[in-house]
C-alpha cells in the first residue's frame, strides 16, 4: 500500500493552481466511481459514522480553542457536523435500517483513521478536519453516483454545508499570520494527512483495484492543493 502511494507521488505531475476553467472541468467529475458504490446500508453507515466521529472530535476541541470567538464558531461547526450525521441516519431509518447497526462495521476502521491523524495541538486538529473532511466528503459524493438518483441527491444535500471549512480557513490563516513557525509545522502536517486520507479512501472501496483508483488520487491532488493554497500552505 505505501509503495503504491509513493509510486503515485513519483508519477504525478508538478501541480499548479488551476485556472477557473480547469476547476470547472474538475468539478464535473472526470473519475467515475459509481461502479464501486457499496449497497445503501454500507454506504450511508460509513458516511454517517465519519460525520458522527468528526462531531465528537470538534466538540472535544472546543475547550482548547484560543479565543471565545473561536469557541463559539467551532461549536457552530460541530452542530453542523451533527446535522449531517442526523440527516444520514434518518435516511438509513427511512430505508428500514437501524443506524447503529449500519455504522458498527465501520467504527473500528474510521476510529483508526482518526487515531493516525490525531493532531498534536488544537491547530493541527483543525487542519486535519479541514483537509480530511473536505477530501473524504468529496470522495463520498463521487461514490454516491452509483446509488439511486434520489439517494444520491440526499447525500449531496446532507454533505453540502461548509461551515467547518470556512471556520478553519479563518482561524488558521489568522494564527499563522501571528506565528510564522506554525505555518511551517502545519505545512508538513498537511502533507502527512493526505497520505492517510488516501489509505482511508482505499479501505472504503475494497472492491476497487489500486490501478483503478490511481486516476481518482491524481484528480483529488488538485483539490488538496487548492485547500492548502487557500490558507497559504504548500501541498
Amino acid at each position: 500500500m505505501f509503495e503504491w502511494l509513493k509510486g503515485i507521488k513519483k508519477r504525478g505531475p508538478n501541480l499548479q493552481l488551476p485556472t477557473r476553467d480547469e476547476r470547472a472541468a474538475r468539478n464535473q467529475g472526470a473519475v467515475d466511481l459509481s461502479k464501486f458504490a457499496p449497497n445503501p446500508k454500507d454506504f450511508l453507515g460509513q458516511v454517517a459514522y465519519l460525520e458522527l466521529s468528526s462531531f465528537e472530535i470538534m466538540t472535544s476541541e472546543i475547550k482548547f480553542a484560543p479565543t471565545t470567538a473561536s469557541k463559539a464558531q467551532l461549536s457552530e461547526a460541530s452542530a453542523k457536523s451533527f446535522d449531517k450525521y442526523r440527516s444520514l441516519s434518518r435516511r438509513l431509518a427511512a430505508l428500514g435500517f437501524d443506524p447503529t447497526d449500519a455504522m458498527d462495521p465501520f467504527t473500528e476502521r474510521i476510529d483508526l483513521f482518526h487515531s493516525r491523524t490525531n493532531g498534536l495541538d488544537w491547530h493541527e486538529t483543525v487542519l486535519k478536519l479541514y483537509l480530511s473532511l473536505g477530501l473524504l466528503e468529496e470522495f463520498y459524493r463521487k461514490l454516491a453516483g452509483g446509488l439511486s438518483d434520489e439517494l444520491h441527491a440526499d447525500v449531496e444535500k446532507a454533505l453540502n454545508d461548509k461551515t467547518i471549512e470556512k471556520f478553519a480557513k479563518k482561524v488558521l490563516t489568522d494564527a499563522m499570520a501571528k506565528d510564522p513557525i506554525l505555518g511551517s509545522r502545519l505545512a508538513l502536517w498537511g502533507r502527512r494527512i493526505m497520505g492517510d486520507v488516501l489509505l482511508e479512501m482505499r479501505a472504503a472501496v475494497p472492491n476497487a483495484s489500486l490501478e483503478e483508483l490511481e486516476p481518482l488520487i491524481a484528480e483529488l491532488n488538485g483539490p488538496h492543493s487548492l485547500r492548502m493554497d487557500a490558507i497559504g500552505l504548500a501541498a
